[in-house]
């Protein structure tokens, strides 16, 4: 299409503005007419009150770039049945009718409406510039606050925290039901190396968006940074709806079953270290009877050492002197003088009174030793010959926590200790269950010699009283000759048996410190086992509540994210009924570069009639 020349173009622009006016005129005539005729019809039409069947409210706000509250109004809607007269409330400043050009009238917190269709819209800009919540935005750059308007234009690193928080002065419905939409908006070429913890993050075109979302009941900290440059940024949206959102919760069934026989095991894991607990007490109960029994029969035993000198000794004097005795009566004859015999009685008498008291020592050692051996048996037999793993200690360590593990290097001490003293035992078994009948052998050889010594003494009573002496001299020279011979053997027998105890003595020592070892390692065993029973017995009476807690937490937990069914309240007074929807939508003012003013402005050249005319089409 030709451009008009400029000639054309005046011209045809005059004709038009002369034009106008009157057409203007006619038409806003036309159309007054028609509408104040509307309006008279509508209003004798709808002169009764209209049915409201619901309100929304879109609450807007503009705050500064802090996070105050600056304005803040109200967009009210309506559906109704018709049209009609009907009110509302609200703590307005300044009303504005959205839909038609009636008058809208306001007498303190209510408002009276008036309508011909069936919607209604009309803006309230309210009284108090509060909302359900407290919005602060803090800026740093390069670690430093700095204030909101003298940021625009600056480079550095910069740190934005945004913190959200209920407001307690305001209806806490929308604090518990609604879920705010927290966006930022960045310039890729004025930002970068950004991070935003938390945020879903999108680009749209030269922009990063970032969009944080808050739950109801939920205070928020967010916390942004950036490399920025001439920094500038458009202000900060927040829009806070009611939550709704639809979660296909899996069945938990069958894990709470699995929970329910997590519990029965547990629950029998702790019979079974009950019982082991019990065992554990009688064990030690029992070692310590044994540590007792084992002391007495090493201190019998060293004392018996101790003294062996003496008893070999003082029946070396009885032998030899058995052997003089009878080497006499074997020579004396008929020349004997019988009075040196008078003294023998009394010899043989206290040598029959020691050796009296030596089977009676024996025998008590016998039995001592027979029922300190036999319970050491018992007892030994009841430690276990299984090995452990090393690998399964050191998983287990591996599992632990700090005073398990504590308990488990006490555990594989008793183990160590037990293995080493049934080891120990093993090797001196032999040894331990010879000594009763070597015991046994030893007495047995002293009563033979107990009983000759009383008929000795009793053929020397007889020889001293009278009777016919040479035939009894002649008896008891036999019978000191055969007393003699035995003794001798007895000796040699007495004599090893104390050699042997001797070395018994000193081999010992050893197994008694083992089984003092072993008392100390099963009394530390039997702590941790008691330490364990109180832990499992707990952990199982725990563990009976999980299934329940489990399912409580499950159901806490989704009651963040399941909305509840909640009847919307208005925002802007607790009169208004029939309300639908709320929603808020926020603005903060945003970052800008301050304006570099003109080094010299130019005079303006004084316009033309005609250039004036032109610029109205333009």
């Amino acid at each position: 299409m030709r451009k008009l020349s400029k000639g054309v173009a005046v011209i045809v622009a005059i004709a038009l503005l002369l034009c106008i006016p009157a057409s203007l005129a006619a038409d806003d005539s036309a159309q007054n007419g028609t509408a104040q005729s509307g309006v008279a019809q509508s209003s004798a039409a709808h002169s009764g009150a209209a049915t409201v069947v619901g309100k929304d409210e879109v609450v807007y706000a503009r705050l500064s770039s802090g996070g105050d509250v600056r304005d803040v109004y109200v967009v009210n809607h309506f559906s109704l049945e018709g049209g009609g007269v009907f009110s509302d409330y609200g703590e307005y400043v300044r009303i504005v009718n959205l839909t038609n050009l009636e008058p809208i009238s306001m007498d303190g917190d209510a408002v009276s409406l008036q309508t011909t269709s069936d919607s209604f819209f009309y803006q309230g800009d309210l009284t108090k510039r509060e909302l359900p919540w407290i919005y602060t935005v803090e800026y740093k750059l390069d670690g430093a606050t700095i204030q909101a308007e003298t940021l625009g234009g600056t480079s550095g690193k910069l740190e934005i925290s945004i913190n959200s928080q209920k407001h307690s002065s305001i209806d806490s419905t929308f604090f518990d039901n609604y879920m705010q939409q927290i966006t930022i908006t960045l310039s890729i070429e004025k930002c970068s190396n950004i991070t935003a913890d938390g945020a879903t993050v999108a680009s749209v075109g030269k922009n990063r968006i970032l969009v944080y979302t808050v739950l109801p009941k939920q205070n928020a900290r967010i916390n942004i940074t950036a490399n920025v440059s001439d920094f500038e940024m458009s202000g900060i949206e927040i829009t806070a709806m009611p939550f709704s959102m639809n979660f296909n919760i899996p069945d938990i069934d069958d894990m709470l079953d699995d929970f329910s026989l997590l519990a029965s095991s547990i629950q029998g894991l702790s019979y079974g270290v009950d019982l082991l607990d019990s065992g554990a007490t009688d064990m030690v109960s029992g070692t310590a009877q044994l540590k007792t029994g084992s002391s007495d029969f090493r201190i019998g035993l060293n004392e018996l050492d101790a003294n062996s000198g003496q008893i070999i000794g003082a029946s070396a004097v009885i032998r030899d002197a058995l052997v003089e005795i009878n080497s006499a009566l074997s020579g004396a004859g008929d020349a004997m003088d019988l009075s040196q015999l008078a003294g023998i009685p009394v010899f043989f008498t206290l040598l029959n009174n020691s050796l009296n008291q030596l089977t009676s020592g024996l025998s008590q050692l016998r039995d001592g030793y027979s029922t300190a051996y036999t319970a050491l048996d018992a007892a030994i037999a009841g430690i276990p010959s299984y090995q452990i793993d090393e690998a399964l200690f050191g998983s287990l360590y591996g599992k632990a926590t700090e005073d398990e593990c504590a308990l488990l290097d006490h555990l594989k001490e008793s183990y160590s200790a037990a293995v080493a003293v049934k080891s120990t035992y093993s090797n001196v078994k032999n040894l331990l269950s010879s000594v009763t009948g070597s015991i046994d052998s030893a007495i047995a050889s002293v009563d033979p010699v107990i009983g000759m010594l009383d008929a000795i003494n009793s053929q020397l009573g007889a020889l001293l009283s009278g009777g016919d002496m040479l035939q009894q001299l002649e008896q008891l020279s036999a019978g000191l000759k055969e007393l003699s011979d035995n003794y001798g053997l007895f000796h040699s027998g007495l004599a090893a048996f104390v050699n042997g105890t001797s070395s018994l003595a000193e081999g010992y020592a050893m197994i008694d410190d083992g089984f003092l070892e072993l008392f100390l390692g099963i009394e530390v065993f039997s702590g941790g086992i008691s330490d364990l029973n109180a832990g499992v017995a707990l952990l199982a009476s725990e563990t009976q509540v999980i299934p329940d807690r489990v399912k409580e937490e499950i159901d806490n937990l989704m009651s963040d994210y399941t909305a509840a069914p909640f009847k919307a309240v208005s925002f802007t007074s607790g009169k208004n009924e029939n309300v639908n929807f709320v929603q808020f939508v926020c603005k903060m003012d945003g970052i800008e570069k301050p304006i570099q003013a003109n080094a010299a402005p130019q005079a303006a050249e004084a316009a033309s009639f005609l250039d004036r005319l032109t610029s109205l089409f333009r």
